[in-house]
């Protein structure tokens, strides 16, 4: 996106305010997720009246999530919308709108003619060899498509395929490019008739419907891309979109002027947030719900970057056994607000949601975590995942034992007698429980070197994880027992534990 959308925005309005509905907190874009029946196209629907009573104030459109028809001028259509400026806004006021695509054929031609007498008003675009009607508004709309491309043609707007070069019959495309069609059409129409005098509310019922997640996707970057065209306007632009889809929602995360909100039953305000870093961190592991409900992976929230590389490499490990996705916090604090941003998210999009959080120890024992369901809440029972390097699994991994561990820190101190750590492996040494509740950070990679292994020290302790087997669990393994083995039976064999 360019670079002009990033300066601060103050919007005119910071609430829209129907007859029940209340939308808190407005930003340029506004996410409003829950579950089926909550309410979502009936709140939208009262947002949408507002437009219709205050004219002079508001300029709202409300696009319909059942959206039937061909992309495809239509006669009855042209007639019934110029005989009558209110209807279309009143057959789109229910959730099934017949001919809806007909309608936005009709409303894309007229966004060529606003597009046209706006180049003639800009000289700054008129000027500009690279500003025309196909670069600034076709190629946004086959930037949806991948076998066709919607052509300019003698009378009208064609669908022409990619393969052969044939036009195609509006109603021959798929129904999902139909659908992309449509809702860009309806997209570039809106910003094209924006007036900077009023208040401009896109109102976008469930426009994932029928997309492909890579379209999905997609129309949240035309969206950005759109707003950053209008950037002059921006404090008179509001775009509101209910949604269950983790793609549209993750690739609006690009924007930091998105926020989000939870439509919840029987309850008409909604309140939305800034979704900035945290949605920006669950991104990756929200974006894509294809592969997430075939890889069945839970969002495992950890501290630090060491913790992450740990946990991918016990993944990588057991070759599909821990079905865990590491998502990065950084610090105890963005860890907990991570924890709360999952716990709101995940109902909103999964029928049974599980994740999983793993903090630290840090000296703290025998104080387990309070889950937060679908959030399971753990507590490392040592002090970081470095000190599990010298269990007795990791210590085999590196083809030693504690008893020969000890030999040969002893001979590496009486080498090394001037060494800035020697006390703290000298500690470690004679500690009976292997220094499990103090801070060994600074001699992790020492240890594996004393060890005689040349692996990074969380390639060690991340394939020990990842070789863990459920006979484990009752085996008194010090493994399980530094990670603690409620974490280890949820986290790991949770299939198991589940079944």
């Amino acid at each position: 996106m360019t670079r002009g959308l990033w300066r601060i925005v103050r919007l005119k309005e910071t609430e829209l305010t129907g007859k029940t509905a209340r939308l808190l907190g407005l930003n340029n874009v506004n996410i409003i997720m829950g579950r089926n029946g909550a309410g979502k196209s009936r709140f939208l629907r009262d947002i949408e009246e507002i437009g219709s009573r205050n004219k002079e104030r508001f300029y709202i459109r409300y696009i319909s999530p059942e959206r039937a028809g061909s992309f495809k001028r239509d006669g009855n259509v042209l007639t019934n919308m110029s005989s009558s400026p209110e209807w279309l806004r009143s057959v789109r006021s229910v959730n099934q709108a017949e001919n809806f695509k007909a309608a936005s054929a009709m409303l894309f031609r007229e966004a060529e003619t606003l597009y046209l007498r706006r180049l003639a008003k800009s000289p700054e675009i008129r000027m500009d060899p690279a500003r025309n009607f196909e670069a600034d508004r076709l190629s946004k709309v086959n930037q949806l498509l991948s076998n066709i491309s919607l052509e300019m043609g003698n009378a009208d707007f064609e669908f022409r395929s990619l393969a052969s070069g044939e036009i195609v019959d509006p109603q021959k495309i798929s129904s999902g490019e139909s659908e992309a069609v449509a809702l860009a059409a309806e997209i570039l129409y809106f910003f094209d008739t924006i007036e900077s005098s009023k208040f401009n509310v896109l109102l976008l019922d469930e426009p994932d419907v029928h997309l492909h997640p890579d379209l999905q996707a997609r129309l949240g970057k035309l969206i950005i891309g759109m707003l950053s065209e209008f950037e002059n306007d921006a404090d008179s632009i509001a775009v509101c979109l209910a949604t269950h889809s983790a793609p549209l929602v993750c690739s609006l995360a690009d924007s930091q002027y998105v926020s989000i909100g939870t439509k919840s039953f029987e309850v008409d305000t909604v309140q939305l947030k800034p979704a900035n870093s945290e949605l920006r961190k669950v991104a990756p592991f929200f974006g894509h719900p294809l592969s997430l409900s075939l890889s069945e992976d839970a969002a495992l929230i950890l501290e630090g970057q060491d913790d992450e590389r740990v946990w991918q490499q016990a993944a990588r490990t057991s070759q599909g056994g821990i079905k865990i996705f590491p998502v990065l916090a950084g610090s105890v604090d963005q860890q907990g607000e991570l924890e709360t941003f999952c716990v709101d998210l995940l109902a909103t999009l999964y029928d049974n949601p599980i994740a999983f959080s793993l903090r630290d120890g840090d000296g703290v024992v025998g104080e387990p975590l309070e889950h937060r369901p679908p959030l399971r809440r753990y507590r490392l029972q040592c002090y970081a995942i470095e000190n599990a390097l010298l269990t007795d699994a990791c210590l085999s991994l590196m083809g030693t034992n504690w008893d020969a561990f000890r030999e040969a820190a002893g001979d590496w101190m009486r080498a090394n007698s001037e060494h800035l750590n020697i006390a703290l492996i000298q500690e470690i040494i004679e500690a009976e429980d292997r220094m499990r509740h103090k801070k060994i950070k600074s001699v992790r990679q020492m240890i594996c070197a004393i060890a005689g292994c040349r692996k990074p020290w969380e390639v060690v302790v991340g394939q020990a994880i990842g070789a863990l087997r459920t006979d484990d669990l009752e085996a008194g393994n010090s493994l399980v027992d530094f990670i603690g083995v409620e974490a280890v039976r949820d986290i790991i064999f949770r299939d198991t534990s589940e079944s």
